[in-house]
């Protein structure tokens, strides 16, 4: 099966998360995701567009496949985001919430920036 990809580039101006969470949902709609697969990615969205900052566009891509959801977001100015990632954390900040919702994530270098890359593996409601 060849995976399905969703690219929505957005403003960062507040108020644009929601429209990244519809296309989240409806995508998991179609696919029929379990509750706890909908509401895990879209803790790790949420949590990652709380961070955006300057001016421009912010893009999400989602590729599906067979038994995995992957998602980059980005790009991300600065070293700010990288060292959150990387220094291990001691209360709830951004790293203990993608570790608790995604089973991978990593800082990659593209273009523009700093990416954000999540993968989690789900199970649909009708594969269980």
């Amino acid at each position: 099966m060849t995976p399905d990809r969703i690219m929505l580039t957005i403003p960062r101006d507040e108020g644009f998360e929601s429209v990244a969470q519809l296309v989240l949902a409806g995508v998991a709609a179609r696919l029929n995701f379990s509750y706890e697969v909908v509401d895990d990615l879209g803790m790790a969205l949420a949590t990652l567009l709380e961070r955006r900052e300057g001016d421009g566009e912010l893009t999400v891509e989602l590729e599906v496949g067979e038994d995995t959801v992957k998602a980059a977001i980005g790009p991300f100015g600065g070293v700010g985001l990288r060292a959150e990632l990387e220094r291990p954390d001691n209360g709830v900040g951004l790293r203990r919430v993608l570790e608790t919702v995604v089973d991978s994530f990593a800082t990659v270098e593209r273009e523009g920036g700093d990416w954000i890359e999540l993968e989690k593996r789900v199970q649909t409601e009708s594969a269980k």
